[in-house]
């Protein structure tokens, strides 16, 4: 049986990846025999529930394969408990099995509509010894298919000091939460004050961490930021905004990864 966390990632998935799954979709079943007579009697049951029939149709081996479909919205839950439901009819019918799902655009023609805006998540790590001292990176790799970077060309470079650990000039565990908890602190003072941003990444080095943005309000951005470091109750930092067309301050983080 496919898990719920299963199914759970796959929309997770596909919301990290700007598609908005509360629109209808097209939703194909799939069921497999050793013979389609079977099939047929499930997709006559089916019918009842507003399943259309695709196709019976034999693969390689000889097995046959029933292809259903419903246009309709679904959320890991709600799918979670159709496809038990499907499984007790693979079950009544004695057919081999209830194979799962798939989902695409409700019109057949069009790919599954997405959000460009939104990039998922696809981080890379490296450490590096530089000088003895190592060199934590971090940085997400799905901006290189982001199709708006000729809006979005003003990096927030923020810079930190903290407290080292040893020798590693690492932080110590409590200076590591707290600079995390510093990150989202900006992250989300940008976004509450309508200041579009993405994490680029950061780099944990030599008592210094920087961490990298970029938006496409540079005014909006440097006001916050100032206003943040003369009345805010944090950490502190300095920072500067750099304007890079050509996203080169993105490539070279990136290319120390590989």
């Amino acid at each position: 049986m496919i898990t719920f966390e299963k199914v759970q990632e796959m929309y997770t998935n596909m919301h990290s990846n700007g598609v908005d799954t509360d629109n209808k979709m097209l939703y194909g079943y799939f069921f497999t025999n050793v013979e389609p007579k079977q099939l047929e009697k499930v997709s006559e049951h089916l019918k009842e529930d507003g399943f259309e029939y695709v196709d019976i149709y034999p693969d390689k081996s000889g097995e046959y394969w029933l292809h259903l479909e419903r246009i309709e919205i679904h959320n890991a839950k709600s799918l979670f408990e159709l496809n038990k439901k499907l499984y007790a009819v693979a079950d009544e019918f004695k057919v081999t099995s209830y194979d799962g799902f798939d989902v695409g655009n409700a019109d057949k023609n069009q790919p599954i509509e997405r959000d460009t805006y939104v990039v998922p998540e696809e981080f890379g790590t490296k450490d590096l010894m530089i000088g003895g001292i190592p060199k934590l990176i971090v940085g997400n790799k799905a901006f290189e298919q982001f199709p708006h970077k000729d809006e979005f060309y003003y990096f927030i470079e923020i810079k930190t000091k903290y407290e080292v650990e040893n020798a590693s000039m690492l932080p110590t565990n409590n200076e590591l939460e707290v600079l995390n908890d510093f990150e989202i602190f900006i992250e989300n003072n940008l976004t509450q004050n309508e200041i579009s941003n993405y994490y680029i990444g950061r780099t944990t080095f030599n008592e210094e961490r920087v961490i990298n943005l970029v938006t496409n309000e540079k005014e909006g951005a440097t006001g916050l930021l100032e206003f943040i470091k003369e009345n805010g109750n944090q950490r502190e930092f300095e920072y500067k905004i750099i304007e890079d067309k050509e996203w080169k301050l993105y490539s070279d983080l990136i290319s120390t990864l590989e």
